[in-house]
């Protein structure tokens, strides 16, 4: 490959971060083609708008209303369920999608819908007396309105039956039934691999002197003191002539309590009041024996509500690909493009803004005088002295702000050169990660409303990926060809937005699961043409904080021992939606070690020959208040992380989550970015197999188009409700959708895509 083609093919890695240089475009797709996935987008689009708004947007639930005032109350008391956590952490219309909220999102979603009525509104505190602070608990264990998407079965077959033959539609449709018939037994097979792993976790933790408490009357007198003190409510009026009216939706249709109004808030909601997700970037430098971080970004901060609405990408992507395939520097990215002050930085440890060193549509062909000016002796050090700087990490840190103001953080060290430089380290720096915010178990219209309008913007550019991979149209005409315009693409990982309710444990009338902050997730690409494949995924929960409460004898109580099972329960739905392998899967895996203080650490990783790696993430679980069970796993350890006082639960590995996956196939790392490079390496690695060549290529195309949950597996982890679709549904909508779409791709029928391609991506 050519000079200048490396350098295109990573100039497109920024293509969606910046504008691209004015090119006339060569080549528009046949009109067939064009007919054909435009045929298809408006099929996904009309699907889409038969969602009811009501059912995620405030707008769209006022209308539904009627725009009566009186009505909206009555909405939010009846259909509102009351969980007990802080603050504002769903935010209106995360409220709705939800069906349930704190008495903060109660009332956030009461004000919103009555001032969208033209009514007036606003929220007041006052601290519950304790008996009815027991009474708004037990409360919220009544029965609830089961959470329903509004599309059917037969809606999406009836999208289908244009594009697919009908007795492959009967087929599919027939296995979706059967199914959703066995939801409940697939579920409770789940639930078992819980209690049996839960069981031996614990005998070891026995062993140790150490166990989880099944309930805890210190947490549960905190509990109803923080649901006393966090008591808000709505005042309303429809017309400043009417008299105000105090609504209590969080006691539904209990009796009101007898409050005291301490203070008034109206128009915003107040800062303290609010959960926050913090993202920051660093880098690490070496300089001798010694290690110093330099922030590369300012922190990215937004309300938990915000986040929960649509995912966010993060990564570091590299200026171009010299001639040796290494990059000049690289540049942090938020949302596909540069974060805010951003400071790019080198390979040597130097920095320098990246708006010095970045000039929009003229960065390619100004970025040797602008970089030389900012960066002045980049060229002086090679950083492979021991004396001399270099780079030795990239870490990225995720802060959960509590409202109150106490934080949480956790960080993942994406990249380690401690030890040494690796001899080609410039694919191992860049990634792009997908962030998903989860704040509870959703009815998932708006999640399926995203999966509709992703698959119709993917129909309608793959005419131009199938031309590239043909040869009809080069990469360089592709970097500034309409079709792969940064607002035509936009990553999204569908796996999660389809199974995120497999994270949130069915309410029963003993017991429930109650999410007291935000799940925040990721799924990190690196590119890193390894032994093992092209590209190395990573999914991980960075933070997920529950509370599991029982209801018995009349009296609400803390669970530890079942907030440990659903620590349990997250891990292993992590592990399905990252297709985590059969060695990697934590229900095989046999405890060795109980790890309680940093001598123990010591002594376990001398013993194990374990990487500063993984003695880090150790001695930070155990520095955040946690214990570790490590489990037998010679290679890559992995272990359990666990607060035995709360019964906080997740497994851990030394990147995180641990499931870790390299493919040969499927790339993605910079959304179109990731199209072209490791298209690239498709075609290289794959010249002497032509079939195997274009399932490569359609495996990338459909990642980096956002895609790759079309490939996601329906397992038992999923709740009956899953993607915004009841359970048969959802399966239908998912198995065909990868025949519909890949189509116009490959030129291949849907029976070769599927016997050349699919096992392959599973």
């Amino acid at each position: 490959m050519s000079l200048k083609l490396k350098v295109l093919a990573a100039a497109f890695a920024l293509s969606s971060c910046f504008s691209a240089t004015a090119a006339p475009r060569t080549y528009i797709a046949p009109a067939a083609e064009r007919d054909a996935t435009r045929a298809i987008a408006s099929a996904y689009r009309a699907l889409s708008a038969k969602i009811p708004l009501e059912l995620y947007d405030v707008d769209g639930l006022a209308e539904s209303l009627d725009y009566d005032v009186a009505a909206a109350a009555d909405f939010v008391r009846d259909n509102i369920a009351y969980d007990p956590y802080l603050g504002v952490m769903r935010g209106p219309e995360g409220t709705i999608s939800a069906s349930a909220g704190s008495s903060w999102d109660q009332a956030v979603l009461l004000a919103a819908l009555i001032n969208s009525m033209a009514g007036e509104a606003m929220i007041v505190k006052g601290t519950l007396e304790k008996k009815d602070a027991e009474r708004l608990l037990i409360g919220s264990f009544s029965k609830r309105i089961p959470l329903s998407s509004g599309i059917s079965v037969d809606d999406v077959t009836d999208m289908f039956k244009e594009f697919v033959p009908i007795d492959r539609l009967s087929s599919v449709t027939a296995e979706a039934l059967e199914l959703e018939d066995h939801v409940d037994q697939n579920v409770a097979l789940a639930e078992k691999d819980v209690s049996e792993l839960a069981k031996r976790i614990s005998t070891s933790l026995k062993a140790s002197g150490v166990s989880i408490a099944k309930t805890d009357k210190v947490l549960t007198s905190k509990l109803l003191d923080q649901v006393a003190e966090e008591y808000v409510w709505v005042r309303y009026r429809d017309t400043p002539n009417d008299p105000w009216i105090d609504a209590h939706p969080a006691f539904q249709g209990a009796a009101a309590p007898k409050v005291e109004p301490e203070t008034f808030f109206s128009g915003t909601v107040p800062e303290d009041r609010l959960h926050k997700i913090e993202f920051r970037l660093e880098m690490e430098r070496k300089t001798g024996d010694k290690f110093d971080r330099v922030s590369i970004m300012s922190p990215y901060v937004r309300p938990a509500a915000n986040l929960a609405l649509t995912q966010i990408t993060i990564g570091i992507a590299p200026n171009t690909i010299r001639d040796d395939g290494e990059a000049g520097y690289f540049v942090p990215i938020v949302n596909q493009k540069p974060a805010e002050r951003a400071q790019a930085f080198t390979l040597q440890g130097l920095t320098a803004p990246a708006e010095d060193v970045v000039a929009g549509p003229e960065i390619f062909a100004t970025v040797g005088s602008k970089y030389a000016g900012a960066l002045g002796a980049l060229n002086e050090t090679n950083g492979k002295t021991d004396s001399a700087p270099r780079l030795s990490g990239v870490i990225l840190t995720v802060v959960h702000i509590s409202p109150g103001g106490k934080s949480t953080s956790v960080e993942r060290r994406l990249t380690d050169f401690r030890q040494k430089l690796p001899e080609k380290p410039s694919r191992l720096v860049s990634f792009q990660g997908i962030v998903d915010v989860n704040v509870g178990p959703e009815n998932g219209a708006r999640a399926m409303k995203d999966a509709l309008e992703s698959a119709a913007n993917f129909a309608r550019v793959a005419p131009y990926y199938r031309a590239i991979f043909d040869g009809t149209m080069t990469t360089e005409e592709a970097i500034s060809h309409p079709a792969f315009a940064p607002d035509q693409i936009r990553p999204a990982w569908s796996e999660m937005l389809s199974a995120g309710n497999a994270f949130n444990q069915d309410a029963s009338e003993q017991t429930k699961l109650v999410r007291i902050g935000p799940m925040v997730s990721m799924r990190r690409m690196h590119n890193t043409r390894s032994a093992k494949g092209i590209v190395r995924q990573t999914v991980d929960i960075l933070t997920d904080q529950t509370r599991s409460i029982t209801y018995a004898a009349g009296a609400v109580s803390v669970s530890p021992s079942d907030n440990y099972e659903q620590g349990i329960r997250a891990t292993l739905a992590e592990h399905a939606l990252g297709a985590g392998s059969a060695s990697t899967d934590w229900r095989r895996l046999g405890t060795s070690s109980v790890l309680t203080d940093r001598a123990s650490v010591a002594t376990w990783s001398d013993r194990a020959g374990a990487s500063p790696l993984v003695r880090d993430r150790l001695n930070a679980d155990l520095d955040n208040g946690t214990i570790v069970v490590m489990l037998d796993r010679s290679d890559d350890p992995v272990w359990w992380r666990i607060d035995v006082a709360t019964g906080q639960t997740l497994g851990m590995g030394a990147h995180g989550g641990e499931v870790t996956v390299e493919y040969g196939v499927v790339s993605a790392v910079f959304a179109l970015a990731g199209f072209v490079i490791s298209a690239l390496d498709c075609n290289d690695i794959y010249r002497n197999n032509e079939a195997m060549r274009k399932c490569c290529v359609v495996g990338n195309a459909l990642v980096s188009a956002g895609s790759a949950g079309l490939l996601a597996p329906v397992t038992g982890l999923v709740k009956p409700v899953a993607a915004g679709l009841e359970a048969a549904a959802g399966y239908i909508f998912f198995q065909l959708t990868f025949e519909v779409v890949t189509l116009p791709i490959s030129g291949m029928t849907s029976k070769r895509i599927d016997s050349v391609c699919r096992g392959m991506w599973e």
